[in-house]
């Protein structure tokens, strides 16, 4: 005689079956939540990867064609209770540097509006109608006259060096007068680049990059300077505010620290109630401790500022 599941074995069936359903549902929804989690953590980790290769192409090429005598690094130090901030100055900044036009006078001008430069294959990098160009002297300062000169118009032309080698080049046509020997630099610059710079300061949990942001979820940013004391090559002191490295003569360093945070983490504390970098140290809030933190930091001692 064939017997059926009694109304009591049912209950305890379904029991047992809601209880293997529920215990499921909570693997898969954290399973769920933990990959959220690390996708919003890898966005985060390749973010700030090229923020960081721009911020320090943007170190590395300060000071490009800027005269020695004069600070292309301005500081800003927060002290202990705020973040720092720098702005760089140079022709160009970071990745837009490939971009620069530049060649040198194939011809030494005197008292003329046009000047002759070398004209590159690839015609991207050659000067062009409106462009501001400034002539760059043996010490590297800008010469005066002509100071800053707008291209008026470019023709093609040729010079045939001393040995009978012909070069193709430029002859550009100036709106000032200039007096030049051959083999100086003639650089277009970024006038907004070039001489105010570009600042990289810390707007709430934003890196900034001028008026444009460059990384969220940035919660300090510090730089520190050192500088080769006794001209080993060695770096031996560190300062939070940059010195007049220019007439200082020996190598110098720019150290970066960055502070980056993830998202708010259900079931996540952070195990310190403090966070120090450099002079600047701040107590995390309950809210700010439920996210994880990753520090990058880095040291570039940029090549045209050295002596």
């Amino acid at each position: 005689m064939k017997k059926g599941m009694t109304l009591v074995e049912m209950l305890v069936a379904l029991t047992i079956l809601v209880f293997v359903l529920g215990a499921i549902y909570t693997i898969l929804n954290m399973q769920t939540v933990r990959a959220a989690q690390v996708e919003k953590t890898s966005v985060l980790q390749t973010d700030a990867q090229v923020a960081l290769s721009l911020l320090k192409w943007d170190l590395a090429m300060a000071g490009l064609a800027f005269p020695k005598s004069d600070n292309a690094v301005q500081s800003s130090n927060g002290g202990q209770n705020a973040c720092d901030a720098i702005t760089v100055r140079g022709v160009m900044l970071g990745f837009e540097s490939g971009r620069m036009q530049w060649s040198w006078l194939l011809d030494a001008v005197s008292n003329t509006q046009t000047i002759l430069v070398r004209a590159w294959e690839d015609t991207l990098f050659n000067f062009r109608a409106g462009d501001t160009v400034v002539v760059i002297d043996r010490d590297r300062n800008i010469m005066y006259p002509p100071g800053y000169a707008v291209v008026q118009g470019t023709a093609a032309d040729t010079f045939i060096d001393p040995h009978g080698t012909p070069f193709p080049g430029q002859a550009l046509t100036l709106d000032k007068h200039v007096s030049a020997i051959a083999g100086l630099v003639v650089i277009g610059v970024d006038k907004l680049a070039y001489d105010p710079g570009i600042s990289l300061n810390l707007a709430g949990t934003q890196l900034m990059r001028g008026n444009e942001i460059m990384l969220d979820n940035v919660e300090d940013i510090q730089f520190a300077y050192g500088i080769d004391n006794d001209n080993d090559n060695i770096i031996e002191t560190w300062t939070d505010d940059c010195p007049a490295f220019a007439t200082a003569n020996r190598k110098w360093a720019i150290r970066y620290t960055m502070v980056l945070t993830s998202d708010m983490i259900r079931g996540y504390t952070y195990p310190e109630d403090t966070v120090g970098v450099e002079d600047h140290s701040y107590t995390l809030t309950d809210e700010q401790k439920r996210r994880k933190r990753t520090i990058l930091s880095g040291i570039i001692s940029p090549p045209n500022l050295q002596p």
